[in-house]
């Protein structure tokens, strides 16, 4: 099969529904970047001025040869001789004796999703491209344990709802202490990562960019692209893809015509179609406990992120099952004029992201395209409503609003190799809105996995082999992609259900 320009065929992370909203999962905590062991004198050597060597948290990194820095970046791009900024950033080495290729640099999602909080799940993640690569992290400007006053928990509610006026007093709370949300930009996390590879003296290295990563490392495109050896693009949000502008909700009838083609799954759930179809109205009549927050005819959109969530974290075998035994739930609770608890809404969770960066990209990249766009023409009305409500909250309350380039979004073209991996039921980033983008690549390979959500390369061993294939130097027309034609997992039935 020609990769250029083709897109795997094969059987075919953000909820946000009632002020729900995620884009990443939930990373660990990191106490932050305190003194315990020397940094590599070697390495910090090596690295300019910017830097600033310091020692790494012993705990976190136990049994890694790693290097630790701060560097420091201009707040303002545009008047760099201001309010200077500190960024985390750590440098493991390769495990194997040395680094013969090129470093890979690791860029997260969201926005606002911090590679420092989340070190230990990359690094591990990645070890299979590990024995001859350095692994660069440094959190985007405005996310992790040197931006805590971005962050914003307390505006979290239950089923991860955010509370707007909560989120407003964190605005107050840090424009009081000098941060501008006009800081908080993609073009200025690109100017980081350009200065970083200078800095560091890196002549190239390949990129991973994760989700809303792709727009950061689009920007590396257009900035920096010699410094670009290979770009691998995990799920992603590219500048051309709006978060909002489409209907994720179509995966889970994608999904279930999916089960109706697969003769163990149909057999099993044979009304799954019709099950689907009538439990919204089933859950609306629904008594529910004293103790449930929110009133029965918001069930069925909380369910909805539940079934959406469970797409998106690569779990969509469980969806028939899942249908079927919140609909035999429910039915028996109406029978008995009993008291029905409904499921978890499993939301992507929005915990350690930083909601004030988060809001700063959103409201600057994705709600004014859809301005002109009627409540009756919009692919998520809840959803970009309660956005624009924030934002103009946002706005009104600092007075920061930030002004994008001319063409910000314009796709910058490159001939660097490049892989694009995403799953098919992904339902945080549309999979099939990769396609408005391939023309910009001209050496290009793009691989949608069957039956994956969104981060795929973390849990599908198709993309992993692929990823490695590539970074190893395999050609994207020639990178052998059959693997991905293998849906054999499909759909796995419990005992209960497989006897039905």
């Amino acid at each position: 099969m020609k990769a250029d320009r083709k897109k795997q065929k094969g059987l075919f992370l953000p909820a946000f529904l009632l002020g729900l909203a995620g884009l990443a999962l939930a990373g660990l905590a990191l106490a932050g970047l305190a003194l315990a062991t020397a940094p590599d004198a070697a390495r910090a050597e090596d690295s300019h001025v910017p830097l600033e060597p310091i020692s790494c948290p012993a705990s976190e990194v136990e049994g890694e040869e790693v290097a630790c820095f701060l560097f420091h970046v201009p707040s303002d791009w545009n008047d760099i001789a201001n309010r200077p900024m500190e960024l985390p950033v750590m440098r493991f080495s390769a495990l194997g004796p040395a680094a013969t290729k090129p470093p890979l640099l690791i860029l997260a999602g969201g926005p606002g999703q911090s590679v420092i909080l989340l070190q230990k799940q990359i690094i591990s993640n990645l070890k299979f491209l590990r024995q001859e690569r350095e692994i660069i992290l440094m959190d985007q400007r405005g996310t992790g344990p040197m931006a805590q006053d971005l962050v914003c928990p307390q505006a979290l509610g239950e089923g991860e709802v955010i509370d707007v006026e909560r989120l407003i007093g964190c605005v107050d709370e840090a424009s009081a202490k000098g941060k501008r949300l006009s800081d908080y930009r993609t073009a200025f996390a690109v100017e980081d990562y350009r200065a970083l590879r200078y800095a560091l003296n890196i002549d190239k290295w390949a990129v991973i960019a994760s989700s809303y990563g792709a727009r950061v490392a689009q920007g590396l495109i257009r900035r920096d692209e010699k410094g670009i050896d290979r770009l691998v693009f995990n799920g992603p949000l590219f500048l051309a893809t709006r978060l909002f502008d489409w209907q994720p909700e179509r995966k889970i009838d994608e999904l279930i015509e999916a089960c109706n083609e697969d003769d163990r799954c149909r057999d099993a759930f044979p009304d799954l179609y019709w099950d689907y179809q009538r439990l919204p109205f089933a859950m609306r009549r629904a008594k529910l406990p004293q103790t449930e927050s929110f009133p029965p005819i918001a069930q069925p959109y909380f369910y909805q992120n539940r079934l959406n969530a469970l797409l998106s974290r690569n779990r969509a075998a469980q969806v028939p099952g899942d249908i079927t035994a919140t609909v035999q739930n429910v039915d028996k609770a109406l029978a008995e004029d009993g008291i029905w608890t409904p499921p978890d809404p499993l939301p992507q969770s929005m915990k350690q992201i930083s909601l004030l960066m988060h809001f700063a990209v959103a409201c600057a990249e994705e709600i004014p395209s859809l301005a002109d766009q009627s409540e009756l023409d919009l692919k998520q009305p809840l959803v970009i409503s309660f956005y624009r409500k924030a934002c103009d909250r946002i706005s009104a309350a600092t007075g920061d609003v930030i002004k994008l380039a001319k063409d910000w979004n314009k796709t910058p073209k490159t001939a660097r190799p490049t892989l694009i991996l995403n799953g098919q039921f992904d339902t945080i980033v549309d999979p099939d809105a990769a396609g408005d983008t391939l023309p910009a690549f001209a050496s290009v390979s793009w691989v949608n996995i069957p039956f994956g959500g969104h981060d795929v390369l973390s849990n599908n061993p198709c993309a992993r082999a692929l990823a490695g294939e590539f970074l190893d130097g395999t050609e994207p027309d020639t990178l052998d992609s059959s693997c991905a034609k293998d849906a054999h997992m499909a759909f796995s039935l419990s005992p209960q259900l497989a006897a039905k």
